[in-house]
C-alpha cells in the first residue's frame, strides 16, 4: 500500500476560525461525495476517493465551489462555531477513511467516514 496523507494543508490555518456555511454535493440519495466547511473566503473540503473510499481533506478557495452545492443539514448546527481539533483515522488495512472534527474545543463531535464511494456523517455523543 502506498503511504498517503489525508490532510493536504496545515490545519493551523483554519483551527479556531468561525464556520460560516456547510455545503456539499450528493451522489443521489446514497450519500455525500464532497462536503465543504466554509470559513471566511476559504473552505475545508472533504472528498472521497471512489477507488479506495479514502477521505481527502484540502483547503480551497470558497469561490471555487460550484453553484450546485447544497446545505448539509446534518451538520448545519456547526455554523457560527469555531473549528476545534481534528483527528485522522486509518483502518486496519491502512486506508485513511475517517476524519473527525470538533467545534469549539477538543471533544470530537462529527465523524466523516468514507464508505461505498461516499462520505457518511456520524455524530459522536460523549458519555462520561
Amino acid at each position: 500500500m502506498t503511504d498517503r496523507t489525508m490532510l493536504l494543508f496545515d490545519y493551523e490555518e483554519v483551527h479556531g476560525r468561525t464556520v460560516s456555511a456547510v455545503v456539499g454535493r450528493r451522489d443521489g440519495p446514497a450519500g455525500w461525495v464532497s462536503i465543504a466547511i466554509v470559513i471566511e473566503n476559504r473552505a475545508v473540503v472533504l472528498r472521497v476517493d471512489p477507488n479506495t473510499d479514502e477521505v481527502v481533506v484540502d483547503l480551497e478557495d470558497a469561490s471555487d465551489l460550484a453553484s450546485d452545492w447544497v446545505e448539509v443539514a446534518e451538520i448545519a448546527h456547526a455554523i457560527g462555531s469555531e473549528l476545534g481539533w481534528c483527528w485522522i483515522g486509518r483502518n486496519y488495512l491502512g486506508y485513511l477513511d475517517m476524519f473527525t472534527l470538533s467545534f469549539c474545543g477538543i471533544d470530537p463531535q462529527i465523524c466523516f467516514i468514507g464508505e461505498a464511494s461516499t462520505i457518511t456523517i456520524k455524530h459522536i455523543i460523549a458519555s462520561r
